[in-house]
Parts: C-alpha cells; sequence; structure tokens
C-alpha cells in the first residue's frame, strides 16, 4: 500500500494578482460599484450612471493593483500596522561607558 503525503492548499482567494486583505477590498469595492450604478441609475438615468460608475470602479481596482505591487501581500498589512504604532520610538537606557586610560 503506498502512502501519500499531505500537501498544504493554498485556500486564499486571487483577484487579478491581488492577494491577501486587497481581495476583500476588491470585494466590497465591486458590491459598492454595483450599488452605486444602481442608485444613479434609477434616479439620474443610464448615461451618468455609466459615467460616474466605471470609471470609479476601474480607479478603485488601479488603486489596489498599485498598492498591491508597492508593498506585496503581507506589506500591505505590515503597513497598516505601521500606521497605528507612533511615529518615533525612543528607548531610554543608560549608555554603559568604559574607559581605558
Amino acid at each position: 500500500m503506498q502512502g501519500y503525503p499531505v500537501k498544504k492548499v493554498d485556500t486564499r482567494l486571487y483577484i487579478k494578482g491581488l492577494s491577501g486583505p486587497l481581495v476583500f477590498r476588491a470585494l466590497y469595492g465591486i458590491i459598492a460599484t454595483f450599488f452605486l450604478f444602481s442608485a444613479l441609475y434609477i434616479l439620474v438615468g443610464v448615461f451618468p450612471a455609466v459615467l460616474i460608475g466605471v470609471p470609479a470602479f476601474f480607479g478603485y481596482l488601479y488603486r489596489l493593483n498599485t498598492i498591491q505591487k508597492k508593498y506585496g501581500p503581507e506589506g500591505w498589512g505590515k503597513k497598516q500596522t505601521a500606521r497605528k504604532l507612533p511615529q518615533f520610538i525612543s528607548c531610554k537606557r543608560r549608555i554603559p561607558q568604559t574607559f581605558s586610560i
């Protein structure tokens, strides 16, 4: 009887090169754009809804894509954590000075 090794399966969701939390931001952007387009379609009409909704959608995806390229999948989370930290952290510790004369 032959044994099969257990391998880790990547269960993360990917959208056009996005990974990590940016995928969910892209999904939320798709849902928000759909609701924006629907509201503009009902309130204003087809032409203004297309002129406002479509460029907003592609602009948002372009922004997410540039964030992904600049920081990477793990770097985006690290950048968000770094924003919450104070800008300068000072360690107050006496530095031992030894002089040999």
